[in-house]
C-alpha cells in the first residue's frame, strides 16, 4: 500500500511567491516518490511555475543566461539566478530538439508531415555556418522555408541542425512538408555551391526549381576580380562589373569561354589559379544559373532569408566573444530558439517539458 503524505513548497510565479500544499506518494515497496500534481501542471520537479519558466527560456534562448536573469526581473518583478535559467533552459531545449527532428523520421516511410500552410510557391533555403564546440568549430546547416500569403504578408519556417547530410535532408524535406510541399507550385530551393545540397535535398522536394544564390556566385566574381587586379582598383570593378551583365542575362557558356581565354592568356600562376577556380565553379551549377530565365518567371535569385538565420538566430547566440559550446546544448539552444517564431511553443509546452526532462 503505497504511504500518502502532504507536502509543501514555495514556488516562484509572474505573480510572487507562492506556497503550495499537496499530496505526494511513497511507494512501500519500491520507495519511489511521485507527485501528481507536479506531473498534471508540468512542474517537473522545479521550482518554478511554467509561466515563469516559460519567460525564463525564451529569454535564455536568445541570449546569454546572465543578461537572461537581468532582463526576466524587469519584465516579471521575479528574480531567478543565473544558474536557475540555465537550469530551467537547457531540459526545455533537450525537448524542443527532439520535437524538431521527429517528423523527420517519417522520410524512412515517405509519410510526409501534415501540413500547415497551403502556399502557392514555397522558398526553401539552406546555407551552413560554424559554431565553436568543445572540439573545434562545427557546420550547424541551416534551412528556411516562406512563402507569401494571399494578402502579402511573408511567412517562414527555420531548422537548424548539427548534422550529416543525410539526417539534414529529412529535416529539410519535413519542415518544407509542414510549410506545404505537396501543394505548392513551384518549390523553389535556393543554396549556395555546396555540393551536398542540390542533388539530396531537390530530390526531396517536387523536383524544386535549383537556383545558385545570386551572391554567392556574384561573391566568386569578386575573388576572382581581385585575384586578378587588385583589391578596391578601378580594373576590378570594370572587370567584375562585364562579368555581372554577362552573368544577369545568363550568359553562362560566355562566361566560360572568356574565363578560359584569360586563363590561356595569363602567364602568373596564382591568377592562373584564381581563373580555373571560377571557371570550375560556374561549370558545376548546371542550369542553377540561368538567371534572365528565373527573373522571366518572377522567381526570387537570393537567399538572403537563410543567410538572416546563419547570423541572427545561430550567430548572435552562439558566437559571442568566448563562448564554447557543448554538441548536445548547442542543439538544444538552437531548437529552442526557433521554436516560438515557428509556431511550435505553445506544442512544446503542451508536452509539459520540464516534466518529460526531470
Amino acid at each position: 500500500m503505497d504511504d500518502t503524505q502532504i507536502a509543501q513548497q514555495v514556488l516562484a510565479t509572474p505573480l510572487g511567491s507562492v506556497r503550495i500544499r499537496r499530496a505526494y506518494y511513497r511507494g512501500a515497496h519500491c520507495g519511489q516518490a511521485a507527485w501528481p500534481y507536479d506531473q498534471r501542471v508540468g512542474l517537473g520537479g522545479t521550482q518554478v511555475r511554467v509561466g515563469l519558466a516559460q519567460a525564463a527560456t525564451r529569454l535564455g534562448a536568445q541570449g546569454p543566461f546572465a543578461p537572461a536573469a537581468e532582463t526576466l526581473r524587469p519584465l516579471t518583478g521575479q528574480r531567478l539566478s543565473k544558474r536557475t535559467v540555465e537550469r530551467l533552459t537547457e531540459p526545455v531545449g533537450t525537448v524542443a530538439a527532439a520535437q524538431e527532428a521527429r517528423p523527420a523520421a517519417s522520410l524512412a516511410d515517405w509519410q510526409a508531415p501534415p501540413a500547415e500552410a497551403q502556399p502557392e510557391r514555397l522558398y526553401v533555403a539552406v546555407d551552413g555556418t560554424r559554431v565553436p564546440q568543445d572540439d573545434g568549430w562545427h557546420e550547424a546547416k541551416c534551412v528556411t522555408c516562406c512563402w507569401d500569403e494571399p494578402d502579402g504578408t511573408r511567412r517562414a519556417r527555420d531548422a537548424v541542425r548539427f548534422a550529416e547530410a543525410a539526417r539534414f535532408v529529412a529535416l529539410a524535406w519535413a519542415l518544407a512538408g509542414r510549410c506545404g510541399l505537396e501543394t505548392a507550385q513551384p518549390v523553389v530551393l535556393l543554396g549556395d555551391g555546396a555540393a551536398w545540397i542540390w542533388a539530396p535535398i531537390g530530390g526531396l522536394l517536387k523536383e524544386a526549381v535549383c537556383i545558385l544564390d545570386w551572391y554567392h556566385a556574384l561573391e566568386h566574381v569578386w575573388t576572382c576580380g581581385r585575384a586578378l587586379y587588385g583589391e578596391g582598383t578601378p580594373a576590378t570593378a570594370a572587370w567584375v562589373q562585364e562579368y555581372e551583365t554577362l552573368l544577369w542575362a545568363g550568359q553562362v557558356r560566355a562566361i566560360l569561354d572568356r574565363s578560359r581565354d584569360e586563363r590561356a592568356q595569363t602567364r602568373s600562376p596564382p591568377k592562373r589559379a584564381a581563373l580555373q577556380a571560377l571557371l570550375t565553379y560556374v561549370a558545376n551549377q548546371d542550369d542553377r544559373r540561368a538567371y534572365d530565365r528565373f527573373r522571366t518567371l518572377g522567381l526570387e535569385i537570393g537567399s538572403g532569408r537563410v543567410e538572416a538565420v546563419c547570423k541572427h538566430v545561430v550567430g548572435l547566440r552562439m558566437k559571442q566573444s568566448g563562448m564554447r559550446w557543448s554538441k548536445a546544448d548547442s542543439q538544444n539552444t538552437l531548437s529552442l530558439r526557433v521554436a516560438w517564431p515557428n509556431g511550435d511553443g505553445d506544442r512544446l509546452w503542451a508536452s509539459h517539458p520540464l516534466v518529460r526532462a526531470a
